[in-house]
Formats: C-alpha cells, sequence, structure tokens
C-alpha cells in the first residue's frame, strides 16, 4: 500500500510549513526528494537475486494518453538541467536498477490514442520476437493479449514477487482469473496514482454559500454519499448573467465528464464482472437492482440542472470556471488538478462519493481509458532478468519516485492539511477494480457511458439486451484462461521436473 509514502509526504510538507520554507497560497516549488520519503519501505526485505544480467533492458511504453505525458510513465531520460524533483527521482530509481543487474534501461515510446503496442505485442508472439523485456499496455489492451496468448504469466516467475507492498495488492484480489495473473501495477510507476479520479471542492465557493458542514468530517464519518453531494451541489447553481440560460457563464454545484458514470458505478460498490471464490469470471451488473439505482441516481444528478459536462464545451472552460469560483465541486483525476497549480483560491479534494451511508466503503477507482498496466512479454528471451528488474523498478520506485510525487502533489497542488492527506490515504487503501471494463464482455460495459450521454435511465433493458452477448463473450474468456491454465500449470511442473 501507498498510505506510508503518503504520509510521509505529509510531514515534510508540515515541516516545511513550520519553517517558513512556504506560505500563502501562490506557486510553490516542489521539494527534492528527502531521506525519510526514501526510507519507508525499508521496513521490508527487498532480495536481490545476485545476478549480473548485463545488456540491454528494453521497456516498451503504451498507453491512450501520449504526449507529455510520457515523462510520466516513469521510464523517459530527461535533461539533467530540466529535471523536477520528481524526474530526479525516476532518474535515480533507474539508475539503482542499472547498477543492482548490471543490465541498461532503455524505453521505446509508443503511447497515444492509436498506440501500436498491442499490435507489436501481437506480431512480436507470432513471429517469437524478443525484443522487449518489460511492457506497459494500456488497460483496454490488456485482456485481449493475455487471451491471444502474447503475455507471460507473471506467477511463473520466480524472481518476480507480486505479494510485496510496492505490488498494487489491490490487483491480486481482483484481477486474477483462473490464479492466473498477466498484468499489474504498483510502485513501478506512480501513473496508477495519477489516474485515480477524485473530486475537487471549491472553498471560496463553499464558503461564499455558507455551507457550514466540514466535508471531510462527513467523508470521516461515512456520510459523502450521492444524496449529499446533490445536497451541496443544489444551493450553488445560479444564472450569473440572468439570460436564462445556464452554460459555462453561469456558475454550477458540479463540473462533471462523460467517464464519471463508471467511477461512480464502482464507487457505488457495484461492478460489471467479478470474479468468484474459485476465480472464475461472474457477470454480475444484470444481476444487480441496486446497480441500476446507483446509475439512475447519479444521471438524475447531473441532468437536474446543477451539473454541467465539460465535454460539451471544452476543457478550458471548466479549467477556468473552477478556477474563478463559478463551480463547487470539479469530477477529474488527480492528473488533472494540475490545471489548478496557479489557482489563487484554495481548494480540497474528496474522493467519489459512496450510493449510500450504509455502503461499507468508500471505492477508489482509476480511469479505465487512461489506466495502463505492466506485463512481459510471451516471447520474452530471459523471463528471469524481466522478473528481477521490473521487482526492483517496484521496490526501488516505492522507496524513492512514490514519495517524491505525493510530495509534489502535496505542494504543488496546495494539499497542505491533514484532511486532504487523510483523502489521498484513504482512495490509496480503497482502490478498486472491474475487470467488466477490461474485458468489456459483449460490449455491456459501454451502454453506462452510451446512456448517461443522453440523460437516459433506460438501463434495466439496456443490459437485458446484451445480456447473452455478455455471458457468451465471458464463457470464452473463460474457456480461454482455463487453457492458459493448463498451459502454464504443464510448464510449471516441467520446470520443477527438471530442476530435481
Amino acid at each position: 500500500m501507498k498510505t506510508a509514502k503518503i504520509r510521509t509526504a505529509l510531514l515534510i510538507v508540515l515541516c516545511m510549513l513550520a519553517a517558513g520554507l512556504l506560505s500563502g497560497c501562490g506557486k510553490t516549488e516542489a521539494p527534492q526528494a528527502t531521506a525519510p520519503a526514501e526510507t519507508a519501505a525499508a521496513q521490508e526485505e527487498f532480495t536481490p537475486t545476485g545476478e549480473n544480467y548485463g545488456g540491454d533492458f528494453v521497456v516498451l511504453i503504451g498507453g491512450k494518453t501520449g504526449g507529455d505525458n510520457v515523462r510520466h510513465y516513469g521510464f523517459a531520460e530527461t535533461d539533467a538541467d530540466s529535471r523536477t524533483s520528481l524526474d530526479e527521482a525516476v532518474y535515480r530509481r533507474n539508475k539503482a536498477v542499472e547498477e543492482l543487474y548490471g543490465v541498461k534501461l532503455t524505453s521505446i515510446e509508443d503511447a497515444g490514442s492509436d498506440s501500436q503496442v498491442y499490435n507489436k505485442l501481437m506480431m512480436a508472439a507470432t513471429a517469437g520476437d524478443s525484443e522487449y523485456d518489460l511492457v506497459q499496455v494500456a488497460a483496454y489492451d490488456a485482456v485481449p493479449l493475455a487471451i491471444a496468448n502474447c503475455l507471460y504469466e507473471l506467477g511463473s516467475i520466480k524472481t518476480l514477487d507480486l505479494t510485496k507492498s510496492w505490488w498494487d495488492q489491490k490487483v491480486n484480489e481482483q484481477l486474477v482469473i483462473d490464479g492466473l495473473t498477466f498484468f499489474t501495477t504498483g510502485d513501478i510507476s506512480y501513473w496508477d496514482d495519477m489516474q485515480q479520479n477524485v473530486i475537487a471542492f471549491n472553498k471560496q465557493v463553499k464558503r461564499d454559500l455558507n455551507i457550514e458542514d466540514d466535508f471531510y468530517t462527513v467523508l470521516r464519518e461515512g456520510e459523502w454519499t450521492l444524496d449529499k453531494m446533490a445536497e451541496y451541489a443544489k444551493v450553488a447553481t445560479e444564472d450569473l448573467n440572468a439570460d436564462g440560460v445556464y452554460d459555462m457563464r453561469d456558475k454550477f454545484g458540479i463540473i462533471t465528464w462523460d467517464d464519471t458514470v463508471y467511477a461512480i458505478f464502482n464507487a457505488g460498490g457495484e461492478r460489471v464482472v467479478r470474479t468468484d471464490e474459485n476465480g472464475k469470471l461472474k457477470l454480475t451488473i444484470t444481476s444487480s437492482e441496486r446497480a441500476i439505482d446507483v446509475l439512475s441516481k447519479y444521471t438524475d444528478i447531473c441532468f437536474g440542472g446543477d451539473a454541467i459536462n465539460y465535454q460539451r464545451y471544452t476543457a478550458n472552460e471548466a479549467i477556468e470556471m473552477f478556477s474563478t469560483d463559478r463551480a463547487l465541486f470539479f469530477f477529474g483525476r488527480l492528473q488533472s488538478l494540475d490545471h489548478y497549480r496557479d489557482m489563487e483560491t484554495d481548494y480540497g479534494i474528496l474522493p467519489y462519493p459512496k450510493y449510500e451511508a450504509s455502503q461499507k466503503n468508500y471505492e477508489t477507482v482509476a480511469s479505465p481509458y487512461h489506466m495502463a498496466f505492466f506485463c512481459v512479454p510471451y516471447c520474452v528471451s530471459d523471463p528471469a532478468k524481466s522478473g528481477a528488474v521490473a521487482d526492483a523498478l517496484a521496490y526501488y520506485g516505492k522507496t524513492t519516485v512514490t514519495g517524491a510525487y505525493y510530495d509534489k502533489t502535496l505542494t504543488g497542488q496546495y494539499f497542505r492539511d491533514e484532511d486532504s492527506v487523510y483523502t489521498l490515504e484513504l482512495m490509496a487503501q480503497t482502490r478498486a477494480y472491474d475487470l467488466g471494463f477490461y474485458l468489456q464482455p459483449g460490449n455491456i460495459n459501454k451502454e453506462l457511458i452510451y446512456l448517461f450521454r443522453k440523460g437516459s435511465k433506460d438501463f434495466a433493458s439496456a443490459f437485458a439486451a446484451k445480456k447473452n452477448a455478455a455471458e457468451s463473450a465471458l464463457a470464452s474468456y473463460e474457456t480461454a484462461f482455463e487453457l492458459a491454465k493448463e498451459t502454464w500449470d504443464t510448464a510449471e511442473k516441467a520446470a520443477t521436473g527438471a530442476a530435481q
């Protein structure tokens, strides 16, 4: 878990505040990574293999978002003169791993909406090409690649221990199918942190509206729900220019976007697909009346007059709207909060709300479109080398990079109090995944966004119409994973016999 790193980052920030190194609400410089942030993971044992693998270690970088985002995937080399403290942490992490195993890390960047990483791995598997040692793939491509036998089963790599804290244990709980793990994430990159869905609230707007409730108290008491959010949003909406038309020139309770319906669905405790106690795939969206209630309530809120969808306008208009105190809540990702670095008004952050107060836990998901996972190609030249280097990258990522990212987040985004850090810790503790968004069985998952875009609440009939196709697709996936399990179990037995 990354909560210890967040807590360490907070302590650094509070110490800087006490020393007078930070002041006001203007710009601040992110601090250099410090010794306390680098020792947080020292209590858990990391045991190198002792091998000197030598040669290049090629990381193929894919994902749906390219451009400048590539540097945030955690492998891009940056010029020494232009490195931020976060870039420096990545650089030192990479150099530590290179020295540990005698390798030279090389990254090939192929990220963007038209990323060809999927095709590259398909062709590599067909041709038996072992050019890549480690690959980051867009989340939507991970399962299709696994089913196509293009990925190495990570549990079969003895030099890779996915039970360690520098790997996301929620993946082990929620994304393992038939006991097989083909993709994962963790401290190997801070990209997964950046893509967590989060709600920013404008503190000035809250004060102007005389909202007496402390949002963080509501959160801590388990009362941060869709109904509570709608209650606050309703008092914020105002036709500022009195023209009878509510648009980006006015004031709203909520600024939202289409993909939030996925996050709200999961935050409400619902899933498109789950695995049962035996690791088998189960379509759950069609058997839950509560799922319909979650989606319907959110649709009512977003189309009831107190919310505006910035995708019907422009992102820049939404940024200006929130920055100039014309919205109470802004639905986004941690990465999107970087737009408010220069914002004079202070703001806080909250996770996406529960459906109802009786719901046991808050649940935080990353945006499926923006999310990426790490995997090893099926035809990798040396699985042990890939596993050892990946494990070291994740371990040193935890001791060096993750803390630097949260330092940057805390100081650069004005998160300077225990309350904001409580939210970050809570989000890390309640990370959740939905296999249905990656499997996309019969495209039933897409009905959420198709209907939400229209403001329709006809979810029950839409899911019913897609149910047979979705279950048929899941049956095919299950067969593929069962065959894969037989193959990897046979390989495991052969390897054990050869070793004896």
